[in-house]
């Protein structure tokens, strides 16, 4: 019976006619969510909720280019519409992603609570705050206190306050801590895919994500800096991420699809899906400014770079990257008496260099990023003036390719804000140089490398609040490196780095949010309604503020 109302259902929504009830649709959701926990037990179901939501994450920061283009570490060289925020402007199914894996969640907890197993409850609680921190962040207010709660007759959940959300996912990890602190079975280091059984680490991750969550409601939460201080002053009962180990990320097999980086061949076998994502010209920027390793790390060199010396016309030459990976370039002389040269001169941007990206909010398929002219030899997506990314991000997997959610950088990133911005007390520069450091070696780069990083005086915070934070966001910007769905909600919190103004973007407004996906409104929208009402203005659109942005 069950199969007959789903294939009617999608019969008549294929065809545009809302004849399946919302009640049969709302029914099928509280079926799937017993369906999803039958006959297997809580440790069995951490790998699957550990590995949805790494992928889930992941996805948000590489593969789907609306994030990644949004914080400009990525420009599409070819349907570039994400360039400038267009993926912003349609209804976005990203909440239905988070609460797919929910629903697995909140069976295992369910399942926790039988076998009076509190480690493993504490752990799926993690999960929990983490998901719906996602789903409110980006969406506003948003269903929690009801959600998924079907088989409990629940079908239409409310959309519950931000705020009481906050209160209700900061609490959730305060536990989450305590119950893995107090429970007494072991991990599995088998299904534990992120942290091979080890429960401190859990921990860990438990406060480090409060210390994210009390950072970005540290405008709206007034005792968020009392908290934060509190998790630092001890760390035996509230341990934070100290260095590299204890990251929140999970390694890729390479042996399928499923478990390769999204950009290696097992998932894009040919180079135009890879081609077509470059990276941004304000990350390239930046890493040069700062004499930044990582630049030869991520990019690739420009195959044909522009000269302005004739002598080197045509000279080709090899380059090594520190993972071994070699590329091949050829100068080419920037000649305005060739008609063609100088047709694209207002567009050669970057010269006598051998990296480059393209420009923030190129429009879509502007082929001629950097002044690149011959596009017939180039085709669709070819650009020879523009990097790519790394032949590192073509690999099924890598030591240093991971999926992440959050890094032990971040966690240092954070503490030097919240000191430089007297949340808490702590040296602000100290903060600010673990954070860096950590992500440097995260990236491979060496320890002589690193010294001498941090030794350039680009690199010393300056005296004033404004320009320690100014600094902070920088270098925690490029720590965040395809972490993209963290990246956005720290941009549009700080609005820094400002870069909301690079390229072509001075006549675009930065989203502040998803907007609900339209089932909302067609299948609960009493509570749709009530949840757009709190918005400022009170109209589903990307602009509108939430109460965090209020």
């Amino acid at each position: 019976m069950k199969s007959i109302i789903i294939k009617t259902c999608v019969a008549f929504l294929l065809l545009g006619v809302a004849s399946c009830s919302k009640d049969a649709l709302r029914s099928y959701d509280s079926e799937q969510q017993l369906n999803a926990v039958e006959s297997v037990n809580d440790p069995f179901l951490l790998s699957s909720v550990i590995k949805q939501t790494v992928l889930f994450y992941q996805g948000l920061g590489y593969d789907n280019s609306k994030l990644p283009g949004a914080v400009q570490y990525m420009e599409r060289n070819f349907q570039g519409g994400d360039n400038y925020y267009s993926g912003f402007k349609q209804p976005a199914t990203e909440l239905y992603s988070a609460v797919n894996i929910l629903k697995i969640v909140n069976g295992s907890i369910a399942l926790t609570e039988e076998r009076g197993s509190l480690t493993h409850k504490g752990i799926f609680t993690i999960f929990h705050a983490l998901l719906f921190s996602f789903m409110t962040d980006y969406y506003g207010d948003i269903y929690y206190s009801e959600a998924l709660k079907g088989r409990e007759g629940i079908l239409y959940p409310k959309y519950d306050k931000q705020a009481d959300i906050y209160t209700g996912i900061i609490k959730e990890l305060e536990d989450a801590n305590t119950m893995i602190s107090q429970g007494t079975e072991t991990i599995s280091s088998t299904y534990d895919l992120m942290f091979g059984g080890d429960k401190v680490k859990w921990q860990k991750f438990a406060n480090s994500l409060r210390l994210r969550l009390l950072m970005r409601a540290s405008g709206k939460i007034s005792d968020a800096g009392a908290q934060m201080a509190a998790i630092i002053a001890n760390p035996s009962a509230t341990p934070v991420f100290t260095d590299n180990n204890d990251n929140a990320a999970v390694p890729f097999v390479g042996q399928t699809a499923e478990n390769s980086w999204k950009g290696g061949l097992n998932n894009w076998p040919d180079d135009e899906e890879f081609d077509k994502r470059r990276p941004c010209k304000t990350l390239v920027d930046m890493l040069y400014s700062y004499n930044d390793p990582r630049l030869k790390v991520w990019m690739a060199p420009v195959e044909k770079p522009w000269t302005s010396n004739p002598a080197q016309n045509g000279v080709e030459f090899m380059t090594t990257d520190p993972n071994g990976f070699t590329y091949t370039s050829e100068w080419e002389y920037i000649d305005r008496s060739k008609t063609a040269i100088a047709a694209q001169a207002a567009n050669i941007l970057d010269s006598n260099k051998v990296y480059a990206g393209f420009v923030a909010g190129m429009v879509g398929d502007f082929k001629y990023g950097n002044g690149h002219y011959d596009t017939d030899e180039g085709g669709v997506v070819g650009n020879f003036k523009v990097s790519r990314f790394s032949k590192l991000f073509r690999q099924n997997s890598h030591a240093l390719l991971k999926a992440m959610l959050m890094n032990s950088d971040e966690v240092q990133f954070i503490l030097a804000e919240a000191a430089a911005k007297g949340l808490i007390t702590g040296d602000a520069d100290a903060y600010y140089r673990k954070g860096i450091t950590y992500s440097l070696e995260r990236w491979g780069v060496s320890e002589s490398d690193i010294t001498t990083y941090l030794a350039q005086s680009s690199i010393t915070l300056p005296a004033s609040a404004d320009g320690k934070l100014a600094k902070i966001a920088d270098q925690k910007w490029l720590g965040l490196f395809f972490v993209s769905a963290e990246t956005y909600l720290d941009l549009r919190r700080t609005k820094l780095p400002n870069i909301f103004n690079n390229g072509r973007l001075s006549s675009y407004e930065f989203p502040s949010r998803f907007r609900y996906p339209g089932n909302e409104l067609g299948q609960n929208k009493d509570a749709y309604d009530a949840g757009v009402a709190t918005l400022s203005p009170a109209e589903d659109t990307e602009f509108s503020k939430m109460w965090l942005l209020q």
